[in-house]
């Protein structure tokens, strides 16, 4: 048994490396065909994220909240869900402890470490409500949590705008946002002024919490056979039903995690007056990760690194940041394709199962 996790342990980071270099080439190829000057546009997609300071920034400051919103996918994908509410928490999830900051004077005086403390309590509670939501009308109401979702993403964004217009719009600058984040409710910035920032420090508190509850905690090995076989869980005595809310309110939390070290750490107001994608890349996280914390980080730095090349190459070539989408959608094809490479995977194990049957039949033999 033992031997057979391994095989498919294996296989499963083979995937993901054979599937990031297909998809690294198709991209490197069709900038060839692509632009005028391809080996400047090769070298700025394949070192820009790393060429400097503000660059780097730019890609850690992905990876932060990438790591959180893709744990926290993996939980809801886990179990069987496709809540993609995350996307909208990550909007309105800040937005609760902006209105705490610029309206009360609770948080004024207070260290940097309790203010952060509130700001990312406040988040997490307030993102995993909010998720209970499409939960709740798919487990009473049999509606889809993934259309009410996403009809939510939108009331989120809306409410969030609403929030910021009429309680802490600043009226001293030119575009919609609050006013700048005091330096006790903001994390602090490495390298002078790049958005790498002391935020990945929670990220990475909250990818062992989340590894811990997913790998060696019974709520995690409930919520992964409800996602697995839900007649067999309730056969079992799992309580369904009640996994499903858990794994989704999880869920919750890290997005709203993720919107709070976005929100506080990369940049200096609340100015969110759009969707900012992250939720969604969170399920892009899951999904290279085979919905497992564990892989979580690496996933997450292919997907930053993969986002932030594109901006790079956006500014220095002619060709457009939606060009680069191409290559996270044909990770996402190899990675998620069952039947990608799983003959030889098959092969192994069942040559592992002979194996282990012929060890067991000599030592009957002896015995």
């Amino acid at each position: 048994m033992k031997k057979v996790k391994q095989i498919e342990f294996t296989f499963e980071v083979v995937r993901i490396v054979v599937g990031l270099l297909v998809a690294f080439g198709i991209t490197l190829l069709s900038i060839v065909f692509v632009s005028k000057e391809p080996l400047i546009a090769i070298k700025n997609f394949m070192i820009g994220p790393f060429e400097n300071v503000r660059n780097f920034g730019q890609l850690m400051g992905k990876y932060t909240a990438y790591i959180l919103s893709g744990c926290g996918m993996c939980f809801i994908y886990a179990c069987g869900r496709f809540n993609l509410s995350g996307e909208g928490i990550v909007n309105f999830a800040p937005a609760v402890p902006c209105l705490i900051l610029y309206t009360t004077n609770v948080m004024t005086n207070l260290p940097l470490l309790v203010n952060l403390t509130i700001i990312l309590v406040t988040c997490g509670i307030t993102g995993g409500l909010v998720s209970l939501i499409p939960a709740f009308a798919r487990e009473k109401f049999g509606a889809s949590e993934m259309v009410m979702s996403i009809i939510l993403n939108y009331m989120l964004l809306f409410v969030s705008q609403y929030i910021l217009k009429i309680f802490m719009v600043d009226r001293d600058i030119s575009y919609l946002g609050t006013p700048l984040h005091p330096d006790n409710a903001r994390f602090k910035r490495f390298f002078g002024d790049s958005n790498f920032t002391t935020a990945i420090f929670v990220a990475i508190a909250g990818w062992i919490v989340a590894s811990v509850i997913f790998d060696y905690m019974r709520v995690g090995a409930k919520i992964k056979i409800v996602g697995a076989n839900i007649h067999f869980a309730e056969y079992a005595g799992i309580n369904s039903v009640r996994m499903m809310y858990v794994a989704q309110f999880i869920g919750g939390i890290f997005s709203g995690l993720a919107g709070a070290v976005d929100t506080f750490g990369l940049f200096g107001r609340y100015q969110y007056i759009a969707l900012t994608n992250i939720g969604m890349d969170g399920l892009i996280v899951a999904v290279l990760a085979k919905k497992n914390p564990k892989f979580v980080p690496l996933s997450a730095f292919v997907l930053a690194y993969i986002r932030s090349a594109a901006v790079v190459l956006n500014y220095t070539t002619e060709i457009p940041y939606e060009f680069v989408d191409i290559m996270s959608a044909v990770l996402v094809f190899f990675v998620a394709a069952q039947e990608f490479l799983s003959k030889p995977k098959n092969k192994m194990i069942f040559d592992a199962s002979r194996e282990r049957e012929a060890e067991r039949a000599k030592e009957g033999a002896k015995a």
